[in-house]
Order: structure tokens, then sequence, then C-alpha cells
């Protein structure tokens, strides 16, 4: 790390230990949870999905890679 900024080496590791407890957190939670309450979770989730806008239409893509390999074969 720079001199001009000798608290940053520290701030990044508070940061990453930081997430590792939550990641332990997580798993610990995951690992208690019933499969009726994944279920409950699930279904809360599937529920929401009612209220999110429509994806765009964006196709599958193929067309403009065949149009690139196209190009690139000229």
């Amino acid at each position: 790390m720079s001199q001009a900024q000798p608290g940053l080496a520290a701030a990044v590791a508070l940061r990453l230990a930081g997430y590792a407890e939550v990641e332990a957190v997580r798993r610990r939670e995951l690992r208690i949870l019933t499969e009726y309450e994944a279920a409950v979770v699930a279904d809360d989730l599937l529920q929401l999905l009612a209220f999110l806008p429509d994806e765009p239409d964006r196709g599958s893509g193929l067309v403009e890679q065949q149009r690139i390999f196209s190009q690139l074969r000229k």
C-alpha cells in the first residue's frame, strides 16, 4: 500500500473480515433452515415476480453472433 493512505490496508482487512463473518452467518443460518422454512422463502420470492417489470425480449443472440462471424470472414 502507498504511504499516502496508511489506513487503507487496515480498512481493506476489516472489510474482508466482515465479508467472511457475514458468509459464516449465512452458512450457519442455511444449515439450520428446515425444508418447510426453505419452501416458504422460495414461495415468498416467487410471489415477488408479479411485481417485477417484464424483461425486454433480447432474442437469443444467435443472429447477432452470425452477423459478427460473417463480418470476420470477409
